[in-house]
C-alpha cells in the first residue's frame, strides 16, 4: 500500500529521510525497496528504519501495542509534543555514525559487481 515503486538513488541523504518516511509508512516494504535497488550502506539503513519507524506511535508495533493499552496515546500531536526530542535524537545519532563510520555503499544492483562505487562525505 506503499505510494511508491522505486527509492530515489542511494545516497546517505536518502538513508536519513527513509527514517522519516518509515515513522509513516511501515519500514519493511521500504527496507524491500532498498534492498532491491542496492547501492546503499545497510548499517545506516538498518539504523533509519529501525529508530525512525519508531518516531511516531503507528510506525512500530511497540507503538500499536502501547496505544492499544493506552488509547490516549493515539493523538499523533500529542506524541510529536511529548516526542519532539526522538527526531532530534535520530538526526543526532545518524549524524554521529556518518561521522564516524562514514558511507560506505553497497554496489547497486544494477551495476557489475566489481564495478567501484563512488563514496560521498557529508558536506
Amino acid at each position: 500500500m506503499m505510494p511508491v515503486q522505486k527509492l530515489p538513488d542511494a545516497s546517505w541523504h536518502v538513508a536519513l529521510g527513509l527514517g522519516f518516511v518509515s515513522a509513516v509508512f511501515d519500514n519493511i516494504p521500504l527496507t524491500a525497496l532498498a534492498l532491491k535497488q542496492g547501492g546503499y550502506d545497510w548499517g545506516f539503513v538498518a539504523y533509519a528504519v529501525g529508530f525512525g519507524g519508531s518516531m511516531i506511535w503507528f510506525g512500530s508495533s511497540a507503538g500499536v501495542a502501547l496505544t492499544n493499552l493506552f488509547p490516549d496515546a493515539k493523538s499523533v500531536f500529542a506524541w510529536l509534543r511529548g516526542g519532539w526530542h526522538v527526531a532530534i535524537a535520530y538526526v543526532l545519532g545518524f549524524a554521529l555514525m556518518l561521522a564516524v563510520h562514514g558511507w560506505m555503499p553497497d554496489p547497486p544492483h544494477r551495476m557489475p559487481l566489481g564495478t567501484p562505487v563512488a563514496t560521498t562525505a557529508p558536506s
